[in-house]
């Protein structure tokens, strides 16, 4: 799955690359997506690994800084707490794992601090 994954991202890049500023918008767009649904999936299963289940998917937004994404989720724990997943993703996700630096909290604690969402 993840040279699947890989491959789709390459393939993309080189066809849509050739589309001037247009096919560049469409790949970050591709780009941001497949980081937005890995930083949600990643960062649940990350949170359940410290024992903070999470009531249905994290909610992901993105913002591209450069060559890399500031990423910022939210969700609610089946206890009730609110728990957050925020950090920079520095590649593009080989796979549903997202490299770069992350923070996870419940209610405002620090539940975990990784270099790697689902490595």
């Amino acid at each position: 799955m993840k040279r699947l994954t890989l491959v789709v991202g390459v393939f993309l890049a080189l066809v849509l690359g050739g589309c001037g500023s247009s096919g560049e918008q469409q790949v970050e767009q591709m780009t941001e997506t497949l980081v937005r649904a890995a930083s949600s999936t990643q960062g649940q299963a990350e949170l359940a690994n410290v024992g903070v289940e999470v009531s249905g998917p994290l909610s992901c937004q993105t913002t591209p800084t450069g060559d890399q994404f500031d990423v910022s989720c939210t969700g609610t724990a089946l206890d009730g707490r609110a728990v957050t997943v925020s950090g920079t993703a520095t590649s593009l996700p080989g796979g549903s794992s997202v490299q770069g630096d992350f923070v996870g909290t419940a209610a405002g604690v620090q539940v975990f601090a990784l270099d790697c969402l689902g490595c």
